[in-house]
């Protein structure tokens, strides 16, 4: 991996948190609520922002596992990664919706505690935030990459999702019949794009590079059936815009703010919905301009994402590596001792 390739991931982050943003900000806001004379059209397209994020999962998540030593670091990094900052956001979302109120978004306190598993939708439970369906998604995503890793079958990664591609497909067409509870558990919906960012990391490591780009092509076509035209054009887009930013090919992309907003991207995306579609609701009801309501809305959810990120995410994740480092010099040392002694005994 070249020097600098984390920077374009980041900047790739904050493209697709700045695209989600601004689509729900604009465009669904206006499918929920409705805008006044304001155009939204132009940002129909942000959610795609969503796969662009599936993606780059896909490209770190078998990086992360190739420089793991045990299944528990995997387990912790992706715990102490996930868990403490979505926890503090989902809380805060919660409280100032039951607060201020946001109709169609108001759930009971109970199904807010359910969501503190982040496998909620799988238990039909309401969302705090809507925008929690894709942590679910990613967090299944982890369950079965680390299958893969503890049965080490992880070099087989991509003929499993392959297949599972192939089914979704196949299933789209009618060809076969998978029940849609089937359809969901299995994320066959959205295994394309996680394939297409394995597949993306094996080539910047020259591993296989026809075979993985004929299986990101054959990704693409599922989507063209299983999605839409539109879904499978962004996707070919996207691994192209993929391939030129790891490549060192697109300068701007290791610019300071886009990788700044990239650092920010997990709090962002995890606080900005609701949050900001009340702030909205309230600029309108104070008879601000629309532009008004959504620049408020964009200005306090970065504080809050720089906030949550500076003050929970990293701070957790340092107080989890410190707590968790003694544990693993007590290992080290147990396996230590042993030698040592017989090296004694030897010697005497």
């Amino acid at each position: 991996m070249q020097r600098g390739r984390l920077q374009e991931l980041d900047s790739i982050r904050g493209l697709a948190a700045i695209s989600v943003v601004l689509y729900h900000y604009f465009y669904r806001y206006n499918e929920i609520y409705g805008h006044q004379q304001i155009d939204t059209d132009w940002i129909a397209f942000g959610h795609y922002g969503v796969q662009l994020f599936f993606i780059v999962s896909g490209f770190v998540i078998y990086w992360t596992l190739e420089r793991t030593e045990k299944p528990a670091d995997f387990l912790i990094s992706r715990f102490s990664r996930l868990y403490p900052v979505f926890w503090v956001s989902a809380a805060l979302t919660f409280i100032l919706v039951s607060l201020f109120g946001l109709p169609g978004r108001e759930i009971q306190f109970v199904d807010a505690l359910k969501n503190a598993l982040m496998f909620h939708e799988r238990l039909h439970v309401p969302h705090v935030d809507g925008v929690y369906w894709t942590l679910t998604v990613e967090l299944t995503f982890y369950c079965f990459i680390f299958a893969l890793y503890i049965t080490s079958n992880l070099r087989h990664v991509t003929k499993f999702f392959l297949v599972a591609s192939i089914l979704s497909t196949l299933s789209s067409l009618g060809v076969v019949t998978i029940n849609q509870p089937y359809f969901d558990i299995l994320i066959f919906e959205h295994i394309p794009f996680f394939l297409a960012g394995i597949c993306l990391f094996k080539i910047t490591r020259k591993d296989k590079v026809h075979e993985n780009y004929a299986i990101i092509a054959a990704a693409i076509v599922s989507t063209l059936i299983t999605h839409s035209f539109n879904a499978s054009v962004f996707f070919a887009l996207s691994v192209v815009f993929f391939i030129l930013s790891v490549n060192g090919r697109l300068p701007f992309m290791k610019s300071r703010p886009l990788v700044f907003i990239g650092s920010i991207s997990y709090a962002l995306y995890l606080c900005h919905q609701n949050i900001g579609y009340m702030i909205i609701n309230h600029a309108y009801a104070h008879g601000l301009s629309p532009l008004s309501g959504i620049v408020f809305s964009v200005i306090l959810s970065v504080l809050l994402a720089i906030a949550l990120t500076y003050c929970i995410e990293r701070p957790a994740l340092r107080a989890i590596k410190k707590s968790i480092t003694p544990i693993k010099i007590r290992q080290r040392a147990g396996r230590l001792l042993p030698a040592v002694l017989r090296a004694y005994r030897q010697q005497n």
